[in-house]
């Protein structure tokens, strides 16, 4: 993800003014995940000394057809919590490449 944010953004993920929340919203079984799945996915991708990179788990209301279309995906929430790009699977109204990744650019003033 690192190296496409860079090629496709111009941004490097360490930026502190990023907060890169990565939400499972299923675990390895397909069902609700837990704690112990979210700190698989941190030490799979080395997210444990990334301060500014947090794994948070949903809850079993999370569960459903919805969601389960939304992955993979990407959105580009900014500091006032307005949804600015939404990349979030197959269907999404925002393709991830030609618009998600430069609008982080964009919200960060970048560009």
């Amino acid at each position: 993800m690192d190296q496409i944010a860079r090629d496709y953004g111009g941004v490097s993920l360490d930026d502190e003014r990023i907060v890169f929340v990565h939400l499972l919203l299923y675990g390895f079984d397909m069902e609700t995940p837990s704690v112990a799945d979210a700190r698989e996915w941190a030490e799979h991708y080395g997210l444990d000394d990334r301060p500014n990179h947090l794994v948070l788990v949903g809850d079993p209301r999370m569960l459903s057809s919805t969601t389960l279309r939304m992955i993979p995906g990407l959105q580009l929430v900014d500091r006032d919590f307005v949804l600015r790009f939404d990349s979030a699977g197959k269907n999404a109204p925002h393709d991830v490449w030609t618009e998600l990744w430069p609008g982080v650019a964009g919200a960060l003033g970048s560009s």
